[in-house]
């Protein structure tokens, strides 16, 4: 009976060391609102993701979407999925680029995680087109910009006059991870003692 509650202990801290060490790793999170309020008719998000090198996948997934979104939407390079289920966007081409159409008036918002899977830097940017403009809103036409570089502390530019930017902490993953290697310790210093 012994033997069989040690080997349940054993089993299920490794499977919170399995399953808490992905997140742990993930790239990081940021949650972006863009500010409409000032303005009306419609127009368009527009997400792009580059990499300034051609090297392996590093992607953005976007989710949690919020806002009057339209049915429009346009897609080039390596994006796939919807607001409704999340988008993927990689740099396997180089770029990847999606719009979707919004009623200006009030706010959008949606979360963006990066997983960087080579040691070239990679940029994602958020741009607002308005129809009735028929032009990019803010001085630069991009109202958030990340880049990311592993190894280097993110870079993040927001136009306050249209949006906000700020970084989702992870769970406290890392600390699942040590209390499981903790607690395997302790069992196997138990296990020696006997």
């Amino acid at each position: 009976m012994l033997n069989l509650k040690n080997l349940f202990t054993r089993a299920l801290l490794a499977l919170m060391l399995v399953t808490g060490a992905g997140a742990a790793l993930a790239g990081p999170t940021y949650h972006v609102t863009v500010d409409t309020t000032t303005y009306t008719g419609t127009g368009s998000l527009d997400f792009f993701l580059s990499a300034y090198e051609l090297s392996e996948d590093n992607k953005a997934y976007l989710g949690n979407f919020s806002g009057d979104f339209t049915g429009f939407t346009l897609t080039e390079g390596d994006a796939s999925g919807d607001i409704g289920s999340g988008l993927a966007l990689t740099t396997r081409d180089g770029f990847a680029f999606f719009a979707q159409g919004v009623n200006f008036g009030g706010r959008f918002g949606f979360d963006v995680r990066f997983d960087l899977t080579s040691v070239d830097p990679i940029g994602f940017s958020v741009g607002l087109f308005s129809d009735e403009l028929n032009d990019y809103l803010g001085a630069t036409g991009t109202v958030v910009a990340i880049e990311l570089a592993p190894g280097q502390p993110d870079l993040v530019s927001v136009n306050a006059e249209f949006a906000s930017a700020s970084e989702v902490p992870e769970p406290a993953t890392l600390a699942s991870i040590m209390l499981g290697l903790t607690l395997m310790g302790s069992t196997l210093r138990a296990r020696r003692k006997k």
